[in-house]
């Protein structure tokens, strides 16, 4: 049980430290970070529901 709570106060301070780092580090630039990951991810998601549309159109 302590060795949760330790862990989830780690992991809770990692993600932080890794919030405050990201912001401080690109400063303006986090916005297009953040916009470019979004574009990124859902050009991945679009290939990824295209070839599934595509097998199951085989299948019927």
């Amino acid at each position: 049980m302590m060795k949760d709570q330790v862990l989830l106060l780690f992991s809770g301070i990692a993600c932080a430290f890794g919030a405050w780092a990201f912001w401080h580090y690109l400063d303006a630039d986090a916005v297009v970070a953040l916009t470019t990951l979004a574009l990124v991810a859902a050009v991945a998601d679009n290939l990824r529901l295209r070839r599934k549309l595509r097998e199951t159109e085989r299948r019927g």
